[in-house]
Formats: structure tokens, sequence, C-alpha cells
């Protein structure tokens, strides 16, 4: 089932807890602005549906019709999660073949030890401890069967924005929408 137009965006961010996705996802809504839409994982599965990451978990079905809604309905998605490509790879992998339009894959391959690093700067950091991150950390948990880009810890935050950009057919330069900052509307 075809979803999405010619023109519409998929970007897919994966990868451990702490790696960057969540801040990649917003800073390139920022920039790709209105018509943009974020289908986190950890909204779905941990806030609204408040479900294990366990197999066949209902948030999997869920993401991957949240990300068709928004395509179909003329928006840019961006999914993003740590996804492990065993539970979530199968959704991945038929968004991605159903989708017209361009469709980009993300790892982010962070060793354990700076993710834990990383974790620590976010204000609710109390929240979740570097155990609970050891338990869902899969090194090189790539996605079989999709082309995917895989960055380290060694790619700083303007180079990722920028390789997703350019492989977006998009100005590295492209500014900041206003709105995206304030909410305003």
């Amino acid at each position: 089932m075809s979803v999405g137009t010619t023109k519409s965006r998929l970007i897919v961010l994966r990868g451990p807890s702490g790696s960057g996705k969540t801040s990649t996802a917003r800073q390139l809504r920022a920039r790709l602005g209105r018509g943009t839409a974020i289908v986190e994982q950890d909204q779905i599965r941990r806030v609204l549906l408040w479900e294990r990451d366990l197999p066949g978990n209902p948030s999997i079905e869920l993401i991957g019709l949240n990300a068709r809604y928004a395509l179909d309905h003329g928006y840019d998605v961006i999914v993003e999660g740590i996804m492990s490509a065993d539970r979530y790879g199968g959704m991945l992998r038929a968004l991605t073949a159903d989708h017209r339009g361009t469709t980009v894959h993300y790892f982010f391959d962070i060793p354990f030890e700076e993710t834990v690093v990383r974790h620590a700067t976010r204000s609710w950091a109390h929240n979740v401890s570097a155990e609970m991150m050891r338990g869902w950390y899969e090194p090189g948990d790539l996605l079989p069967g999709v082309d995917q880009h895989v960055f380290d810890q060694y790619v700083e935050q303007d180079a990722v924005l920028a390789r997703i950009l350019t492989d977006l057919g998009l100005p590295v330069d492209l500014p900041v929408d206003p709105g995206a900052i304030s909410f305003g509307r």
C-alpha cells in the first residue's frame, strides 16, 4: 500500500538512548519548518500507551500508523527512537518500501559510555539510571535490508544535520523556522 507522495520525505533516526536522536529530530524539524511531524517512539510507547518494549507490543504498529497518516496528509515525517531491528524492523522496512517519496535512514552507533555522558546533560537524567540504559543498549543494531548511514561518536551535531539535509537535497544552511522555537501560531 503506497504512502505519502513523490515529494514527501521520511527520515528514520535510530540508535541507543542518549545518542542524540531526539535532539537531531527537533533541530531538523526546526529547519524543515511547518509540515514536518516527529513520531517519537518514547512518546507513543512510554507516554501514550505505557507499554513495555517487548516483541509485538502495540506501539510498533502505532508508530507505523502515525507515520503513514502524517505522510498521507502532506507532512514530512521524522521517526525516531531506539527501535531495535528485531522488534521494529518489519514495520520500518514496510514503511520504507511503501513510501513514494525520499526515505533516508540513520543509525547513531555511539559507545555506551558516551551515551551515559550525554544522558547526564538532560534535565530529566535523574529519572533514568545508567543501569536502565545498559539494558536497552544494542550496539551496531543496523536494520537489515535498508540502506542507512551510520554516525559515530565523533560526528558533531552540525555535521549530522548537514549530512541529513544534503541527503534530502536541501541546502545545509537552511535557516531555522522561528515558529519551531517559539511554538507560535
